[in-house]
């Protein structure tokens, strides 16, 4: 195998396993529930361990590679990222007003799962293959939804059986499983509208697929897989407009329409799981948070206890530390003003460029999509330093103008 072949497979396999590695992995070997402590991580470790190893290799096979321009929001990302790490290692390691029990999983997510990925993203996006790369992804994604499904037998049981939500397996939790559910939904639109010339056994089967995604999407009794299916939906519509005033017309229509049918299309989701059905309502007509507003008065109140410089990273509680489930919140408590105005310029630019990308009607503008996705998974659950993909996305959207120069670029080197 010639080098430059091997370099443009292991830096496309690279990129696939961010988006679906981890889940594919845990859904081929680990069951829905068990009572074995521990157990998931016999899959775990060793997948990180791997997907660490091929991101190593990738940077090493490209380490003389130069990454070239980069969007300033890029070099603001890396020194935002620098300042975290700086407040995550006095907090948990310096500060004596603080106890924390453990740190190690902490430190490898941050830089097994984050920043090496990133930085393996800057040195190999010249060789990523993208339109295999959509291939793997969509296959691995309808091959995990449909492993999930043999796992979790509580997915297939009948509406008035379902009671709580649910995830793929023991290590796959609902919110992932449902925004899987929502990117399988995404990818197949993308390629129902992108597609021209497919066939009506394609046409069929990606319809199935896409079905089978939103079913998925329900069962899981998240709700934020439903509501960044529907910004993202808004915001694609809103960019493929002809201009910016019949793409925001667009995007109006559209909301008024749903709201107006908001109790039917909730009664439709009903039908499906009641229990998205139930927490929908309690969302829209009661404000219900899941209890997440008093974690946002305590970050809010972190912030402003230490404007400048911020506070501390997470909220502690006898050892332990949580999120404010809000990347913006986050950003203010851990890194004070200069933390809150920079991930807002980050978000602003990735979705502005995010924006450009599906109004070119670029070759690879699904990674745009997904992009908008994990940013609104982003403001109601996880944090950065937990965060894969929406950090190697963002990294993608600040180096990328792919289209032709870069499909004449693949064609060069195989």
């Amino acid at each position: 195998m010639k080098r430059n072949t091997l370099n443009t497979f292991l830096s496309t396999l690279n990129f696939v396993l961010i988006f679906i590695g981890y889940q594919f992995a845990t859904s081929i070997f680990l069951p829905a529930s068990s009572d074995i402590e521990g157990v998931s991580r016999t899959v775990t470790l060793p997948y990180r361990a791997l997907a660490l190893l091929i991101g190593f290799l990738v940077i090493f096979l490209n380490y003389k590679v130069s990454v070239g321009k980069v969007h300033i929001a890029l070099k603001l990302f890396w020194i935002y990222w620098f300042a975290l790490i700086i407040r995550i290692f006095y907090d948990t390691e310096l500060r004596i007003d603080v106890h924390v029990n453990s740190t190690t999983q902490l430190w490898l997510l941050i830089f097994g799962m984050c920043i090496i990925p990133m930085y393996s993203l800057m040195k190999t996006h010249k060789y990523i293959n993208y339109h295999k790369a959509f291939v793997w992804i969509y296959i691995g994604s309808f091959i995990t939804l449909v492993l999930s499904l043999f796992n979790n037998p509580t997915l297939l049981s009948s509406a008035e059986e379902i009671t709580q939500r649910a995830g793929g397996n023991l290590a796959f939790n609902s919110i992932a499983f449902g925004h899987l559910g929502t990117t399988g939904v995404i990818m197949s639109l993308f390629l129902l509208t992108k597609d021209e010339k497919m066939s009506s056994v394609t046409k069929m089967l990606v319809i199935g697929i896409m079905l089978l995604s939103f079913f998925v999407m329900l069962r899981a009794g998240s709700r934020s897989p439903i509501v960044a299916l529907f910004v993202v939906l808004i915001f694609w519509l809103f960019a493929r407009g002809k201009n910016v005033v019949l793409g925001a017309t667009m995007s109006i229509v559209a909301i008024l329409v749903i709201v107006t049918f908001i109790d039917p299309i909730l009664g439709l989701f009903g039908d499906i799981s009641p229990i998205i059905e139930s927490r929908l309502r309690a969302s829209i007509y009661e404000g219900d948070s899941s209890g997440r507003n008093p974690i946002f008065e305590t970050a809010f109140q972190a912030f402003l206890d230490k404007p400048i410089f911020g506070k501390q990273f997470a909220i502690f509680n006898n050892g332990d530390f949580g999120y404010s489930h809000n990347l913006i919140l986050d950003s203010l408590m851990g890194l004070g003003i200069f933390g809150g105005i920079a991930m807002v310029y980050i978000l602003w630019i990735a979705v502005k460029k995010s924006y450009f990308s599906v109004r070119n009607k670029d070759s690879n503008y699904w990674i745009s999509l997904i992009l908008i996705q994990q940013i609104v998974l982003s403001m109601f659950s996880g944090a950065i330093y937990y965060s894969q993909l929406i950090n190697v996305l963002l990294v993608f959207v600040f180096i990328s103008n792919y289209s032709k120069k870069h499909s004449l670029f693949l064609k060069s080197i195989n």
